[in-house]
């Protein structure tokens, strides 16, 4: 007699399973709250990249004295940060090789930042030289001369006033101090001259009378320069 099936062998295989408790998704608030954190994470590590970012500066390893020829051994680099006002009128580092053996145009004390103003080019065009004037600004339009400039230059001796050199092209312009042009004081202007102006010019620092007159565009004197 053939026998039936239990009702527990019937069921074998065919009973559901145990269902799993679904996984909670995050909620929103969950996801702003980590949106949040990556975000002031990604702000703060902007902010000290941009407070640790830094540029080389050029400085003067011990005093440098006016004309003297610029080479690597007389400066050295120091950071600065690259928010640094001022920034953009430095020498820097990547500016050594450039500038190797332009002329300081002013002397310059030890640690001393240098400017990009106070070098110039060894020499001038048209086979003439360069020469630094130091003049008060009081003595020097004020100090609104700009680079191309043309000026000339007035002694005056004895109650006497004569003209030094005429027409000379102002190739830089350099204070004297971190005061910048604007203020009242000393600055240097230098000047393209040739051999017979540079000595001229020399006798009027030597004598301590000094008018720097801006020519640009103006016609020449009649009289000849002393």
């Amino acid at each position: 007699m053939a026998t039936s099936p239990s009702v527990l062998s019937r069921e074998a295989g065919t009973s559901t399973p145990t269902s799993r408790p679904a996984r909670r998704l995050p909620s929103v608030p969950h996801i702003l709250v980590a949106l949040a954190a990556v975000l002031a994470f990604g702000l703060n590590f902007l902010a000290l990249q941009s407070r640790e970012a830094t540029t080389m500066v050029v400085v003067a390893d011990g005093a440098i004295a006016e004309g003297t020829a610029l080479t690597a051994d007389l400066v050295r680099t120091v950071p600065l940060p690259s928010d640094f006002e001022g920034l953009e009128h430095l020498i820097v580092g990547a500016d050594l090789d450039r500038l190797h053996g332009w002329i300081v145009s002013r002397s310059v004390a030890d640690g001393e930042l240098v400017d990009r103003s106070i070098v110039i080019r060894p020499g001038a065009n048209d086979g003439l030289r360069t020469m630094s004037i130091p003049v008060p600004v009081e003595h020097a339009v004020g100090a609104t001369l700009v680079v191309s400039d043309r000026v000339d230059v007035i002694s005056v001796i004895d109650g006497q006033p004569s003209f030094v050199a005429e027409d000379l092209e102002v190739v830089s312009i350099a204070p004297t101090s971190q005061g910048g042009l604007s203020g009242v004081g000393p600055y240097h202007i230098v000047v393209a001259v040739s051999s017979d102006e540079a000595l001229a010019l020399a006798k009027a620092i030597d004598d301590g009378s000094i008018e720097v007159v801006r020519s640009t565009g103006a016609l020449l004197s009649t009289g000849d320069a002393s």
